[in-house]
Order: C-alpha cells, then structure tokens, then sequence
C-alpha cells in the first residue's frame, strides 16, 4: 500500500511541474504586438487563415477569366494584368472578351459564366441587375466618362423644354440613361425632352451639324477629340460640376462566383482597385499606363490623348463615394423608369452592393 501511494505521489508531482512549464496565472499577458494574447498561445496570423480558408474555395486554383472588351473606361482591368497585381493575389486571370462589348453581351457573358467578373456602367448594369441577372458591385473604380455635348458655336448653355437629345446604344440603354439623368438633375421630367437613338456613336457630330438633335449624350473617349478640334463643347458631365463625384464604373461580379468564394472576389477586387488607385497617383502612371495599354494593343490612338482622358477621371474611389453613387443611382433609376418603379429599393441596394475591405 505504501509503495502505491508514493508511485501516485510522484505521478501527480510530474504533472503539476509539467503544467507549470505551460500554463501563466490569470491576467497574464504577452509582451509582443497583442496585449491580449496569452504566453505559450501561437499568435493568429489572419492573412494565414485567410490563405487557408482560400484553398478550400471551389475557384481556387483556377483560372479566373475575366471581362475586358476594351476602351480607358475598363483600364484598370489590364492594367492589374500587365502590373502584376492579380499575380501578386496568386490569382491565374485570362481577360476574357464578352462579345460584342454590348450591355446585351456582357450580361449574357456574365450570366452564362463565361465571365466571372468585369468592369462596367452603374448606368449599364442596374437594369440588368434587376432584371434577373444576379450581380454583386464590390468596388468603384472611377468617376464619370460620358458628356452631353453641343456644337462649340451654339448659344445652348443647358436643357430647354422640347429638345431633341441624341445618342446610341438604344433606349434604355447606357446613354439615355445617362442623358436622363443629367436631364432630372436639372428639374426636367422625361417627357419634357425628345430622346432619339441615332444607332452609332460615331455619326452624332453629323446629327449636330445637320439640325437633327440639339444635343448629343456620348462618351468621353469618342468626343473628347470633337472638343479639342474645336467642333463641339461640354453643357454636363459626368466629370464636372454636381456630377464631379458620381462613381461611374464599378466591378462586378457573378453572384454564384461570388458567394461560393468570397475570398477569391477579394482578391479580385482588391488587385483591380490597386491598379485603379496607382493609376491616379501621378500623371506619370497615367502616361505609363496608356504606353502600356497601346503597346498591348487594348486601345488605340495616342499615349497623349490616352493621358489627357485618364486626367478627367479620379480612379480608385472610396467606399462612401461608390456606395452614395449606386444608392443614389437606384432612388434616381426608379423615379425616371429605368429600372421597375414598384422594386423595393432598398432590396435591391442591399442585394447589390457588397463592398469589401481592400485597403
């Protein structure tokens, strides 16, 4: 009996030194970064466990195809290629073309999963997205490219009740409801304005010239050469006065990508907003960035008229810039009928809008 009790003895003398050797009395706490954190406890590593968690997303190793159909409008999208961030993200991204680069094709795109994700026009994206096409907005990515312009001669300074507005895309599409908004933050109902598709963009300056519309809705990229010529000049846009800080295009993605792998979309997100913001950084960047993008064959023209457009925009907007235009956009969209009037608005906000921490 003795010799049990001194072998239990010496059993639990082992154990309580072995738990000295790890255990710290309450309060106790370490003298590193975390105040809170115990000694003997491994530190969290967050972006760790957040690599982790990726392995396990069904996207994860995959390659990513991402929408690019061309244009300044879409630059940061490349331009996150050919700078290497989507490869700092360890993402295999191919830039995928949609189509045509239509509203039509790129939602068809993007429903069909033959995209994931792409750049586009809060004034393109918000009827298809509630129209059945399920779409997450996670980040914006630069203010207005899109004007309403006049002939440089005339004396028209604004909208007048009964004018013809000119534009293409059809009705309903990018630039009607552009112009509509231009017209509605100006007090102008639909109705006071005759809207008129004229099909294709490039024929506008001629439907100016000719009388056939008073003023024409297009963007940036096209006319921008119009009012250098001295041919046509600005009455709104979306880079100027009251509209100076609407976000205009956004990154969208697919909601079933979206959900199943949320932290594949981060990284996404995250690589396309960096190269929005170093874009914005110096005129420097811009001029590198529009070599880059003609020397890659992702648009045409010149470095200096690339730099003298990406100068219009600020790219790389805040969370409260982005989230106050696409709020803003819904109330408005619903109000003219771009979008269906008897939608919850707040419904559709809460469903589309899914901002992520990136910085």
């Amino acid at each position: 009996m003795m010799k049990r009790l001194l072998a239990f003895a010496a059993i639990l003398a082992l154990s309580l030194t072995a738990c000295g050797n790890t255990a710290e009395p309450a309060g106790t706490t370490d003298s590193g970064d975390n105040p809170q954190q115990a000694i003997g406890t491994p530190a969290v590593d967050e972006a760790q466990l957040e690599e982790e968690a990726w392995k396990k997303e069904p996207a994860y190793g995959t390659t990513i195809h991402v929408g690019y159909d061309g244009g300044l409008c879409q630059a940061a999208t490349p331009l996150a290629y050919l700078k290497g961030y989507f490869e700092a993200e360890g993402l295999t991204v191919e830039l995928t073309k949609s189509g045509d680069g239509t509203q039509a094709a790129v939602s068809a795109a993007l429903a069909g999963g033959k995209i994931d994700t792409t750049a586009g026009m809060i004034a393109g994206w918000l009827k298809p997205a509630t129209n059945g096409v399920d779409l997450r907005f996670t980040v914006g990515l630069h203010t207005g490219c899109s004007s309403a312009f006049v002939l440089a001669d005339s004396d028209i300074t604004g909208f007048v009740e009964g004018q013809t507005v000119g534009f293409a895309g059809g009705i309903g599409g990018v630039y009607n409801n552009i112009g509509l908004v231009f017209a509605a933050r100006e007090g102008f109902t639909q109705g006071q304005l005759v809207w008129k598709d004229f099909g294709d963009a490039s024929a506008l300056l001629g439907v100016l010239q000719n009388g056939e519309a008073d003023v024409a809705v297009l963007g940036d990229q096209l006319a921008e050469k119009w009012v250098n010529e001295g041919t046509v000049k600005r009455i709104y846009s979306q880079h100027e006065g009251k509209f100076a800080d609407d976000a205009c295009c956004i990154l969208s993605i697919r909601g079933d990508f979206y959900d199943a792998n949320p932290i594949t979309s981060k990284k996404i997100s995250r690589a396309i907003y960096q190269s929005a913001k170093w874009i914005d950084a110096s005129d420097e960047n811009k001029r590198e960035a529009a070599q880059l993008l003609l020397d890659n064959g992702h648009i045409s023209g010149t470095v200096e008229y690339a730099v003298s457009l990406m100068k219009l925009f600020k790219f790389g907007l805040d969370t409260e810039t982005t989230e106050k235009s696409v709020y803003t956009s819904v109330d408005e969209y619903k109000q003219l009928g771009i979008i269906d009037p008897s939608i919850n608005a707040d419904d559709v906000k809460a469903q589309i809008w899914n901002p992520l921490d990136l910085e």
